[in-house]
Formats: structure tokens, sequence, C-alpha cells
């Protein structure tokens, strides 16, 4: 469907049977209507026109939602408060709260090099200066390739459902990554049925996080007894097999009778390279594993050590798959917008 045509269908749609739900539906809290509302206003921002017009004027963007949905149009007033460093952009487009949650859309544009597409992560750089507690979220909703712009969609939502009190607030930005790859598929070069039992090994760093193998949470305790007790292979610097460039798979053998593959992420604190490895029988059905992570000797790169429950005798019946992804830009700089917050109710 053509990008006016579907504008058009939903522009169709009773306003009022959106956006006040409540007096059809009595028993509906108002925290799931608000939820409804503040949902509806992202799918409106994730349609797929370009955001060519909204990255430089707001205007044009605010036209096609007030066809749609005055109430959320009304909702998500424009801000266009911006900043500038390193040859960067980062605008406040719009922003509005309700209640405990808060919904800005900010968008980043590259005025002078190549640095942002597609693949543009904000890296959980971000930071929110507000006068209270919450927790919040972000997600990339499109990008322009023309105009080197991305567009972000951030909710906060404060703690214990009390409303947001205050009339501005802070959002920073210290650096982003892009120029991402992903692999994911078949690991072909790596030959399971090569792998032999091995004597382990102490952990090959410092302990980062995992899960055990059934995906239960580590406790204190646990987390000690791996530290000490638990085997693990010896790390092939060098990598048997590489996926990607900053991804090298370390070793892979049989301890205890259960098989362990070791991956290293290069430097992850820059470029927020990481992933897994799967192990799917003939029938789809994917083996039970743990994962452990440590650091590297400096503390930049990461060894990761999948462990599966999956003997030398059952070994034929498996193939292993791998998700990784990694990145080749990291933009640093000072970004800092204060805008105002203007509090709404949705239900009226």
């Amino acid at each position: 469907m053509e990008t006016d045509k579907l504008i058009d269908a939903i522009g169709m749609i009773d306003d009022d049977k959106i956006l006040n739900a409540k007096s059809s539906v009595k028993n509906i809290k108002k925290r799931s209507l608000k939820r409804t509302v503040i949902l509806f206003a992202a799918v409106i921002l994730c349609l797929t026109f370009s955001f060519t017009a909204l990255a430089a004027a707001s205007d044009p963007f605010y036209q096609i939602l007030y066809r749609i949905s005055p109430s959320a149009a009304q909702a998500l007033k424009p801000v266009n408060l911006s900043c500038e460093d390193k040859g960067i952009k980062m605008e406040v487009l719009s922003a509005a709260i309700y209640e405990d949650e808060a919904l800005i859309y900010i968008s980043l544009q590259d005025l002078e090099q190549d640095r942002i597409d597609e693949t543009v992560d904000l890296f959980d750089s971000y930071r929110i200066n507000r006068a209270f507690d919450c927790s919040a979220s972000c997600r990339r909703v499109d990008y322009d390739q023309s105009t080197k712009t991305a567009i972000f969609m951030i909710n906060i939502s404060q703690w214990n459902d009390e409303k947001i009190t205050g009339d501005k607030i802070t959002f920073s930005l210290r650096e982003f990554i892009s120029k991402k790859s992903v692999f994911e598929g078949e690991l072909i070069e790596l030959d399971l049925q090569s792998a032999e039992e091995v004597v382990g090994t102490t952990a090959p760093g410092s302990y980062r996080g995992g899960a055990g193998l059934y995906g239960y949470k580590l406790t204190m305790e646990q987390r000690d007894k791996i530290r000490h007790e638990t085997k693990f292979l010896s790390a092939d610097k060098d990598g048997i097999y590489a996926p990607t460039d900053s991804v090298k798979i370390t070793g892979i053998g049989f301890i205890e009778n259960k098989l362990h593959i070791q991956v290293y992420y290069d430097d992850i604190l820059t470029y927020d390279n990481h992933g897994y490895i799967n192990l799917v029988d003939k029938d789809g059905n994917d083996a039970p594993k743990g994962h452990y992570s440590f650091w590297d000797e400096n503390n930049e790169g990461s060894y990761q050590e999948i462990i599966f429950d999956v003997t030398p005798e059952e070994i034929d019946n498996y193939t292993a798959y791998g998700n990784f992804v990694s990145a080749k830009n990291n933009t640093k700089g000072n970004w800092q917008v204060t805008f105002p917050l203007e509090n709404k109710d949705f239900t009226k």
C-alpha cells in the first residue's frame, strides 16, 4: 500500500474511538489507556514515509499526525531545540508527559561526514537529568539516508507509578556507534565432530556475568564457585574461526562430558561487539546451555564461554549457529539539550 493511501486509511479511524476508549470500556485502567495512546503515537512515527522534512522542520510531520489523530498531535508538542558538536546535530523534536511516563523524540544528523547510518545506536550512553527516579528505554525508529538523519524514541517511566513533576528535563549524549555488521547463520567452519575431551583450566579473566546451564540466574555463591572450581577452555588468542572482524572463536572441546565453545569479542567497551551461539538438533530444538563472560587482561575485550549439555556421543545430531554483531565506528562528543515538558491528559 502506498504511503498516502495508508495514511488516509488510518485517518478514517474515529479519533474519539481511539483516544476516548475509557468511556466505552469503563473498567480499563488509566495506565492501560495511557500506554495505548503512547503506543498509537509511536506507531504513527514508525510509518514508512520519509523523515527528511521532519529532520529539517517538524511542521509537516505534525500536519500528517493531525490528519490521523488531533488528540495525539496535541499531546506531542513540538520542541525543536538542538545543539551541535563534532559536526553532529542533536535535536529534540517533540515531548510530552502523562502521569508517570514521558515520551520524547530526538534526531541525530551528521552535517559534515558519514558517521550516521541505518545501524546507528546510542550505545546506552545517553543521560536523562531529571528531578525524579525513573527507568528509560530508547530505540531507533527511522533513518533518512539523504539527510544522514536518524530518529529515536525515548520512553521514560517514573518509579512507583508516581507522577512526573517539574516543567523541564535535560537529555545528553556522550557517544554513539555505527557501521554495524551482523553475522547470522550456520558456523560452517566450526567442526563440532573434531571436538575432543580436554583438561579444563581456570577462567580466562575476571568474571563479568553469565547464566547457569539451564538459564537460571547466578547467586553470589555460584559466582564464587565459578571463579574457583569451574573449568574452562584455554584461549587460543589467534582464534580458530572468525565469523566477523571483531569476533573470534578461541576454543572448542569437551570438559566433564559437556561441550564448551569459547568466543572472544574485541573492544566491547568501544564498539559493543556481542553475540551468541546455539546448537540445534535435526528436529530444530536448541541444546540446553549456560554462558559465562570474563574480561581479558586489559579489561577491554571479553571472553564468553558457552557450555552445552551435549555429550560426545550426541554431537553428531547437532549443528552450530551463530549471531554476532560488531561495529566499526564510535563517535564521541558532548550533546545536551534542556527542554520543557508539557503535562497532558490523553483521556480528554
